[in-house]
């Protein structure tokens, strides 16, 4: 080897490797802003499903409260009626008319 041609080649070796090395730092750049990106999508996105969450069990909370509200009226009306077919049982009962039919507490 000639040294013209080891100052050719080191010269033509010198901007490659730049030029290479470049390439190889903006691919990493670019992966890296993918893999940020990709990971502020998915953090948003879990951020939502959370919400959504959220208000499915807020939702949740107050379907069964209310429903148990429900269920105590619904006791107190049970109780109210049972009393009341008593109760006209047993007007009937003084006035003598026999019961329609037969009386459920």
């Amino acid at each position: 080897m000639t040294p013209e041609w080891l100052t050719a080649l080191a010269a033509f070796l010198g901007p490659t490797t730049g030029i290479l090395t470049g390439f190889l730092a903006a691919r990493r750049a670019v992966r890296t802003a993918r893999t940020s990106s990709d990971q502020q999508a998915l953090t948003a996105l879990h951020s939502g499903y959370q919400a959504l969450l959220d208000d499915r069990a807020t939702h949740t909370r107050d379907v069964l409260a209310e429903l148990t509200a429900v269920k105590t009226e619904l006791i107190a009306v049970r109780q109210e009626n049972a009393r009341l077919l008593l109760e006209v049982g047993a007007l009937r009962a003084q006035l003598g008319h026999p019961p329609e039919g037969p009386i459920t507490p």
